[in-house]
């Protein structure tokens, strides 16, 4: 793990987790805190967190790893999507973080499969990614628009899309944009669910995380992260979800 992690962590705790809470938590876990002034330092207690093996800190990563997942949602669920753009972006990462700790505990610090990671900075690289597909595409996303079917113009099989069931999902004139995007050959089922989360991307028997909504790309950086572990637990989460979800008539 770098030092992006360690910044992603110390941010996460700093976010989450009061003070006096922090330092009741470490002497649980018999792990030392260290302090800025009368403040703890959160980067150093990341970059411990990160660097020592010991079981006392796999304990401690794996308690606290877990709780700021579940604070960060449960935020997400008791705020507006216009209150929470850091928990979203925070949500993704330690999502990423959780699926990285997961796999080293299972192989010993090392992934029996390579990860297929990858950043976007374009429409022209997810187009080529999605043209990859040799099975049905699912795509969790909580927006989407024009863009999104953009990248998803050269797949040959079903597309699925699962998004939000509220107006802010779809950007005015989509049903028209839909409609084109279908007589021009594609096969695509929409369904909305109430409450969506994370966003994934499912195909050809591998599962991805996405950092923001495809409909960002080419407006921002974009990052697809590879969950290996945490894969059928994903895909069996998600066809829970897409039974629930209302199927979008337009």
């Amino acid at each position: 793990m770098n030092q992006e992690t360690v910044n992603i962590l110390a941010d996460a705790i700093k976010e989450y987790y009061g003070d006096y809470e922090l330092e009741e938590l470490c002497n649980q876990y018999n792990v030392d805190l260290d302090y800025l002034g009368v403040s703890p330092n959160h980067k150093k207690l990341a970059s411990k967190m990160i660097s020592k093996k010991s079981q006392n800190y796999q304990r401690f990563v794996e308690k606290i790893v877990s709780e700021l997942s579940e604070r960060c949602n449960h935020r997400i669920l008791n705020s507006t999507w216009e209150s929470n753009v850091f928990d979203e972006q925070m949500s993704g990462h330690l999502k990423k973080l959780q699926y990285v700790l997961a796999r080293e505990q299972k192989n010993g610090g090392a992934s029996e499969t390579e990860a297929a990671n990858y950043v976007f900075k374009a429409k022209a690289q997810p187009i080529k990614f999605f043209a990859a597909a040799k099975t049905t595409v699912t795509l969790v996303d909580t927006h989407v628009g024009t863009t999104t079917l953009e990248c998803l113009k050269q797949v040959k099989h079903p597309i699925r899309i699962l998004t939000l069931k509220e107006a802010e999902s779809f950007p005015a004139g989509f049903d028209d944009i839909l409609k084109r995007f279908i007589s021009g050959g594609h096969d695509v089922e929409i369904r909305r669910h109430v409450v969506l989360n994370d966003r994934n991307i499912i195909f050809n028997g591998r599962c991805w995380l996405i950092s923001s909504s495809l409909n960002t790309v080419g407006t921002k950086l974009l990052s697809i992260i590879e969950c290996i572990d945490a894969k059928s637990v994903i895909a069996k989460g998600l066809e829970q979800k897409w039974r629930e979800a209302e199927i979008y008539q337009f």
